[in-house]
């Protein structure tokens, strides 16, 4: 199925996470993950990154304290981790156009008009992600970095439990995407939405940059989904792992291509069409594609011309537009 109104877009209509799918297909399921943790996916390359920041982090976790060196140092590395993500992406397939519109969900250029911060909005974006959406990721992993060292934190590794260990990298992806899921639906209430959430929405047809630029107050919902680990037995790589998610995991998939090619065959996966309907449509698929919950809620737009309609027919019951 093909659909006009898009340059490219995956094979439709689009799957979800086949674990909450009835009957229970256990080869579907194992197809599903394997793909999913197999490089080069996104979550392979989020792990990646995870074991990076982990190694430059680790050696502070032991005698942490708060101070103005340490959380520079925090947020300078978290800064250098975002210009190479959502910066790189950005000069490879906009700045030096070097994978033309290939791939590319929609080739509408990204916009400069009076409603984006100083006018433009890759600088709005870059502004948001960088002032705001850096800092309250540093003030989070800061928090947690000072409870680990006071004790605060239930703690667990691989040498205590190898089952838990590994299977805590699957349970953080979907509960990222439930948790996501709710703080989304509660960011379209109509005065969240005017006051933070527009922040994000203005970004119609997003860019690499877009993927953290939001508001300071949906900044701090959106990366409270790390709380968990207050709760759950964690590792410091379960907890870093669970910010890259959250961060270069959503620059990846704001990207607006649904992949890299390198060498004119191979593909690194990036963009999220699930998500690019979202900002296009508004009022569907507010989780992500690991998440039961937009199936569960109705809310799930699979890309056809069926369920757009289905999404126009309810926004205009809703708001009569």
């Amino acid at each position: 199925m093909t659909i006009k109104e898009w340059n490219f877009h995956p094979k439709l209509p689009l799957k979800k996470n086949p674990l909450f799918l009835f009957p229970f297909s256990i080869k579907k399921i194992f197809k599903w993950y394997l793909k999913m943790w197999s490089p080069p996916s996104e979550i392979f390359i989020c792990l990646l990154f995870a074991l990076t920041l982990w190694y430059f982090v680790n050696p502070l976790l032991e005698t942490f304290t708060v101070n103005f060196e340490n959380i520079f140092y925090i947020y300078v590395l978290n800064l250098i981790i975002v210009f190479f993500t959502a910066g790189g992406l950005h000069l490879y397939l906009y700045s030096l156009n070097k994978q033309r519109d290939i791939l590319k969900y929609d080739i509408r250029k990204q916009s400069n008009n009076k409603k984006y911060t100083l006018n433009s909005q890759v600088l709005d974006n870059m502004f948001w992600t960088v002032v705001s959406g850096v800092t309250v990721w540093t003030i989070y992993q800061i928090l947690y970095m000072w409870s680990y060292v006071k004790g605060i934190m239930p703690v667990s590794s691989f040498s205590i439990n190898p089952f838990w260990f590994c299977i805590l990298f699957v349970l953080i992806t979907l509960w990222n995407g439930i948790h996501f899921y709710f703080i989304h639906r509660l960011l379209h209430f109509p005065f969240l939405y005017k006051i933070a959430h527009h922040v994000h929405h203005r970004n119609i047809n997003p860019g690499p940059w877009s993927g953290i630029s939001m508001h300071p107050i949906e900044h701090i919902l959106y990366f409270s989904a790390v709380l968990i680990h207050f709760i759950i037995p964690s590792h410091p790589l379960h907890v870093f792992f669970h910010f890259i998610i959250l961060s270069v995991g959503a620059i990846w998939g704001h990207a607006g291509f649904d992949a890299l090619v390198i060498a004119k065959k191979n593909k690194v996966p990036l963009g999220h069409f699930d998500h690019q309907l979202h900002h296009r449509y508004f009022e569907c698929n507010y989780g992500t594609f690991e998440s039961p919950c937009d199936k569960w809620f109705n809310t799930f737009h699979d890309g056809t011309p069926e369920a757009t309609q289905i999404m126009r027919n309810r926004r205009h019951k809703i708001h009569n537009i």
